[in-house]
């Protein structure tokens, strides 16, 4: 059933919209209760270093910011939100810049990430959440914190043949902290990026 209220759209959207930026912060500072109330329960997550359950998702964000190192830190910044809605489901896309900070080898760096969430949410009592979250990965790079103390051949002898060239960095860095990034990353312009548009104009008119 299509949503042909103005009022009631926009609320809709209003709601979703508080969600996805609600998840970057409770996802950066460490609120696990509000981080999981994103979710339903049967909802799964796609992104580069795991694709799972919302709940493997989670308790393996607690896993690594119970191992974070001093002066390691994580950003993720939300925007350029699209939300369509139809019914109880909706589809939406929208910005995410990440940002890392992480010591590798003795040497702190910053790494930062474009990417897009793909999101198929539904509502259920009433209530807005996420069922799929999938990110499709554009580009990154990084950067020593301090270049002063980097031997110049650091990046010369950094393999990065195995990775994607939209998330090089980021599986480089999961790498060296111990996890192994996951084999089926998105990037942008993939036939996978086109599945994922595909699979939510799907979900909108199954809703």
């Amino acid at each position: 059933m299509a949503n042909n209220n103005p009022s009631t759209l926009m609320e809709d959207e209003h709601q979703i919209a508080n969600l996805l930026i609600r998840w970057g912060h409770a996802r950066d500072s460490g609120d696990w209760e509000t981080l999981a109330a994103c979710f339903h329960d049967d909802a799964t997550i796609h992104i580069s270093w795991i694709s799972a359950s919302a709940k493997e998702f989670i308790a393996g964000s607690r896993a690594m910011a119970a191992a974070r190192q001093p002066g390691a830190h994580t950003k993720h910044l939300i925007s350029g939100l699209w939300i369509q809605v139809k019914g109880d489901h909706a589809f939406s896309r929208c910005h995410v810049n990440l940002y890392s900070r992480t010591t590798i080898n003795g040497y702190q760096f910053d790494t930062q990430n474009w990417l897009r969430f793909f999101d198929l949410l539904e509502r259920r009592d009433n209530i807005w959440r996420i069922v799929k979250r999938t990110a499709v990965y554009e580009k990154d790079r990084m950067d020593p914190v301090d270049p002063r103390g980097v031997p110049e051949d650091f990046f010369a002898d950094m393999d990065l043949s195995a990775f994607p060239a939209s998330a090089k960095f980021i599986c480089y860095r999961l790498l060296q902290n111990g996890r192994t990034p996951s084999s089926d990353i998105i990037s942008v312009y993939s036939d996978g990026e086109r599945t994922l548009k595909q699979e939510g104009e799907a979900w909108l008119a199954n809703a």
